[in-house]
């Protein structure tokens, strides 16, 4: 890694440490949350030690996010699961173009981007671990004599935060051990997955508006991994790039970060609209000249990336301009750092008793209006994060079908609005009448169950996104992968081909009902954020591989016998069927402890309550059954159309060699002498094009 990190750049990690750890101090100061004015006194290893921790967690979580993604994703030159670091003949290279010590003939190579983004993900997960008992320490205050590890693991936030410690471990052992640029990517897999579980710590964990809270400040951790990592490392790398290489991972970046900067602007809005009563706070409070602070040296880190982009010919700019940007993102860590330790203007806690349990435990306050069909179809509780996603899946579908009819291609329709009216069904299971009554109510929870898995999936797969995705994205030429690539990649992998056997697609879209309602898991998710959100994607993951399989205009991983599939719908939608009868019948309340605690309903309401969400199971699965079937059945025509047209042509280009094949074959079954063959002149094929297309009758009646 010496070699990875030469002129100048491995002292930039320590001097950008420093930085932020000073900006984090002065922040504390200046705000006044290094004072000793609480109920509990504050030991000075939890005043001074956790901003340091939490500078060495922050470089470590950009180093993994940032390293992770650009071997995986930027650089270029070998992929597609090769050896990354086998040592060649010595002062030789090997056979992929990898000379000694990992690197290419144009650069630093992939493993040794993979090692240092192991080194960041190291240093991430023990952080973490360190922070676990201090965040005890902070609770207990000082001179305290209870079991520190103990204490911690009882409450949430140190749970989330060994959480993090895991999967930043398990990304930091991926990416060490990466012999090929998968196991690159199942590390940096674990490393989005730990950064988005911090955004259940610190402020967003209690917010009065919990989902978007947690929502919101997941968003703005991953995009500033993204962004900030990605920044910090292709600045550490740029001395040891060729100058093809910089050029090259600079604008594979490019549109990482105008996406990252787009998520950061709506994420910071959304968690300061919910943390400051008005905008003036911004210069009045100091929580908000922190958040103003942050947002102006966020704005120069976008200026001094685009004009990073317009030198990157020259070196020596290129190179003041990095180092530019390491120092402000030092800034912005240390900034972020006295964010998290300086309380907001408006309180985030929420007592768990009296008039505000409910939003104690849902986050949000049960809508006004009674419940019905009418405010299931008008209700209103935004999920900002679930609508920003709604609207980019249409506009990032919508560009591409842009691109292709510029481009003189031809989209259908037929595909572009299913998919639309996806992301609007969607919209509204998240945020509209069933994610507004979907956390007090079984009924509305059920509507949106099916919402879920029956309605936005099959609308999603009319539209061909991969496909789409596939013609509109230019493949890459140099053997890397980017977006397109691994999705063709796990679509055509041995998972790929395992999940999207129908059986056990219907097993997987069957099964997770009763996986969900009739084990602890169904409550369990409703009572943790995360749970919750694990619950939505299972859905619509479960609910998408299902019609796909069954519906799907996707290039399939092998072809699926048309019958198999209908068996496959009717024995899987009976089930679906037969199990909302079985939650009618039932002489229990699923998640009775949580229906409970919410209060809002006696138990005789919430049996009949439960009656109806099965009833609604059982009802409504009949309309996507003969949904599916109509078009199954569509499909099954138009492919047995497509094979006879496909026949008939091939029959004209050879002019009937395979009838004629049969034939003989026939005859040779009977013991007689085979026909002499037809003369291939323009009218030849007249006799084999009477019976193509015909069947095995008229193939018999010509024997």
């Amino acid at each position: 890694m010496s070699a990875l990190l030469r002129r100048g750049a491995a002292l930039a990690i320590p001097a950008a440490l420093v930085l932020a750890i000073l900006t984090a101090l002065l922040g504390l100061l200046v705000t006044g949350a290094a004072s000793g004015d609480r109920l509990v006194p504050a030991s000075p290893l939890v005043t001074w030690g956790i901003p340091i921790v939490r500078a060495l967690h922050h470089l470590g979580l950009l180093l993994a996010v940032g390293a992770g993604g650009t071997a995986v994703l930027l650089m270029p030159g070998p992929s597609r699961s090769r050896v990354l670091d086998l040592a060649p003949p010595p002062g030789g290279t090997a056979a992929d173009g990898t000379a000694a010590g990992g690197t290419t003939a144009g650069g630093v190579g992939r493993g040794a981007v993979l090692r240092l983004g192991a080194a960041g993900a190291a240093l991430w997960a023990a952080a973490s671990l360190v922070l676990v008992p201090l965040g005890a320490l902070e609770a207990t205050g000082a001179g305290t004599d209870r079991d520190l590890w103990q204490l911690a693991l009882s409450m949430d936030l140190g749970r989330i935060q060994l959480a993090v410690a895991i999967a930043a471990a398990l990304a930091a052992l991926l990416m060490g051990l990466a012999r090929s640029t998968v196991a690159g990517c199942w590390g940096l897999a674990f490393a989005g997955i730990g950064a988005a579980l911090l955004g259940l710590a610190g402020h967003a964990g209690a917010s009065l508006d919990h989902t978007n809270a947690v929502n919101a400040m997941a968003v703005h951790i991953v995009a500033v991994s993204v962004w900030a990592g990605g920044l910090l490392v292709i600045g550490l790398l740029q001395g040891s790039l060729s100058a093809a290489d910089r050029v090259s991972v600079v604008r594979r970046f490019s549109p990482w970060a105008l996406a990252a900067v787009l998520a950061l602007a709506f994420s910071g809005v959304l968690s300061a609209s919910l943390r400051l009563d008005s905008p003036a706070q911004l210069l009045t409070e100091g929580y908000g000249r922190l958040v103003l602070l942050k947002a102006v040296l966020l704005s120069v880190l976008a200026v001094l990336g685009a004009l990073q982009r317009r030198h990157l010919g020259d070196a020596v700019r290129f190179r003041h301009l990095a180092a530019t940007e390491g120092a402000l993102l030092a800034v912005v860590i240390g900034t972020s750092i006295a964010l998290g330790r300086t309380a907001p203007p408006v309180p985030q806690e929420i007592p768990a008793d009296g008039a505000l349990r409910v939003l104690s435990l849902v986050g949000f306050e049960p809508p006004a209006r009674p419940f019905s069909i009418l405010t299931l179809l008008t209700g209103f509780e935004p999920d900002w994060t679930a609508l920003a996603l709604a609207g980019l899946l249409g506009g990032l579908y919508l560009a591409g079908v842009l691109r292709l009819r510029r481009r003189g291609d031809a989209w259908s329709l037929a595909r572009t609005v299913p998919f639309l009216l996806g992301c609007l069904a969607f919209a509204w299971v998240m945020s509209g009448g069933p994610g507004a009554y979907g956390r007090f109510r079984f009924d509305a929870h059920m509507v949106q169950h099916m919402a879920m898995m029956m309605i936005v999936p099959p609308l999603w797969v009319l539209g061909g996104p991969v496909t789409l995705l596939s013609r509109a994205v230019a493949p890459r030429t140099d053997g890397s992968r980017g977006v397109r690539e691994w999705v063709l990649a796990a679509l055509h992998s041995g998972y790929a081909r395992v999940l999207s056997t129908p059986p056990l697609a219907g097993a997987i879209f069957a099964g997770s009902l009763v996986l969900f309602y009739f084990t602890p898991l169904f409550e369990l998710a409703m009572r943790t954020h995360v749970g919750h959100v694990v619950m939505t994607v299972h859905f619509l993951a479960s609910g998408y591989l299902f019609a796909w399989v069954l519906i799907g205009v996707d290039p399939a991983t092998r072809p699926v016998n048309p019958m198999l599939k209908l068996m496959t719908l009717l024995v899987t939608l009976s089930f679906h069927a037969f199990f909302g009868v079985a939650v009618v019948s039932a002489t229990w309340l699923i998640a009775q402890g949580w229906y409970t605690d919410l209060g809002m309903y006696s138990v005789p309401q919430l049996t009949e309550i439960q009656k109806r969400g099965g009833s609604i199971m059982w009802g409504i699965s009949e309309v996507p059954t003969l949904a599916y079937a109509i078009i199954l059945a569509m499909t099954w025509v138009r492919s047995d159309a497509r094979r006879a047209r496909q026949w008939d042509r091939k029959a004209d280009r050879d002019g009937g060699a395979e009838l004629e094949a049969y034939n003989a074959y026939l005859q040779s079954l009977r013991g007689e002498a085979p026909a002499p063959p037809s003369d291939a002149g323009p009218g030849a094929g007249a006799s084999a094009q009477d019976g193509a297309g015909a069947g095995p009758e008229a193939d018999a009646r010509r024997s």
